[in-house]
């Protein structure tokens, strides 16, 4: 190695102190580079050894300048996605990175407060719309005239005096027919007074007599 640096030095007319400049920079430039790919000390420590081993000419000297100071991937470390990145910095020492942070759960459902409606069209050509609202309290389904608040008339001469009792209880309703001749029948099945109260919350269809029906939430 001496050879050839005092050749190099004598061929440029140098002195020997650039020729030892010319080497500790070189040297540098190496653990720059060693450093910048992320190896290990001893990894640098023989690489610097193998640079110093190759300084007899100047191509050498260029190449690990040139290295030295260019830009590498590990130097930018942006967020993931964005251009000129890999989206991730290897951690240098310290505690592993954690994993991603979990979500709390999904506020508490209110309750619904809405109430039922029931809706159809009557034999001689009219309609009929009742609304059960509250979360509680017993209804009467009668053909005759409403003559309490809790009547729910459907003025048609094929529905009972009374007919049938709607319950509601929450967000649940229940019926039950009460042995009227026209039938109560729930999504086309036959409601029997043996039966007892049935919850209706999913019927869509209540026939009582020959009056259809619609439920649905009002």
């Amino acid at each position: 190695m001496g050879i050839e640096i005092a050749a190099l030095t004598s061929l440029f007319g140098l002195t020997g102190a650039f020729a030892l400049v010319g080497t500790v920079l070189a040297a540098w430039m190496a653990w720059r580079i060693v450093e910048k790919a992320g190896l290990p000390g001893w990894t640098g420590l023989g690489a610097i050894l193998l640079t110093l081993t190759g300084v007899g000419t100047i191509v050498p000297l260029i190449l690990l300048w040139v290295f030295a100071f260019m830009r590498w991937p590990r130097d930018e470390a942006g967020p993931v996605g964005s251009a000129g990145s890999f989206g991730y910095a290897p951690p240098r020492g310290g505690a592993p990175t954690t994993g991603p942070v979990a979500l709390s759960g999904p506020p508490m459902a209110l309750p619904d407060a809405r109430g039922w409606r029931l809706s159809g069209a009557l034999g001689n050509g009219g309609t009929v719309s009742l609304t059960i609202g509250g979360t509680s309290g017993t209804y009467a389904l009668t053909g005759a005239p409403a003559g309490a608040p809790s009547d729910l008339s459907v003025p048609d001469p094929s529905v009972g005096r009374p007919h049938a009792r709607l319950m509601l209880s929450g967000q649940r309703l229940g019926l039950e027919d009460l042995g009227s001749p026209g039938g109560t029948f729930l999504d086309g099945a036959r409601l029997l007074p043996e039966h007892g109260p049935r919850d209706i919350s999913a019927v869509r269809s209540i026939r009582l007599g020959s009056v259809e029906l619609a439920l649905s939430r009002a």
